[in-house]
């Protein structure tokens, strides 16, 4: 299959938090797909009450369906500079194409648009996530912080940064 070249996204409107999490779950697992579908639930249960979640999510479409999701997220109490990569992920039917790198690219574009300077990320110490952390480091991004026993399971908490602007 041809490498990805080039990419377009586009907000993610409230129709399409179910084929998200249909992707969320075939990229990642079931729990994560729960907690996607409970947090854009409250992201667009809050615009339609005018309060902004400081969160925004686009998708990547082929042929129609939506093979990658990115976000970002800033805290509003937090410094005006600092944003977090939201909810990532590429279909495992297009992964390994370059489309996760484009997708990247599109919202670090988006953030410096923005006026943000740093990119944060969380992801996990357990073997699920262990792909998600060879791609960010492989990104640039560097660990800058760490939460011991963060999950259930014992698994920690590693943010990865990445300066931007």
């Amino acid at each position: 299959m041809d490498k990805c070249r080039e990419i377009t996204i586009e907000p993610m409107v409230e129709g399409d938090i179910e084929e998200s999490v249909k992707l969320i779950n075939a990229a990642m697992n079931e729990d994560e797909a729960d907690w996607a579908r409970e947090t854009f639930e409250l992201y667009f249960k809050s615009r339609k009450q005018g309060i902004d979640s400081g969160r925004e999510y686009y998708l990547w479409r082929d042929d129609g369906k939506i093979y990658g999701l990115v976000g970002l997220h800033r805290y509003v109490w937090g410094p005006g500079e600092n944003v977090w990569l939201s909810w990532f992920a590429v279909h495992p039917e297009r992964q390994k194409e370059g489309v996760g790198g484009l997708l990247l690219d599109s919202i670090k574009e988006k953030a410096v648009q923005k006026g943000y300077r740093k990119l944060f990320v969380e992801t996990y110490s357990g073997d699920t996530f262990e792909k998600a952390r060879s791609f960010y480091k492989g990104k640039g991004f560097s660990e800058v912080g760490r939460i011991e026993n963060y999950l259930p399971d014992g698994s920690s908490m590693i943010v990865f940064g990445l300066n931007i602007g």
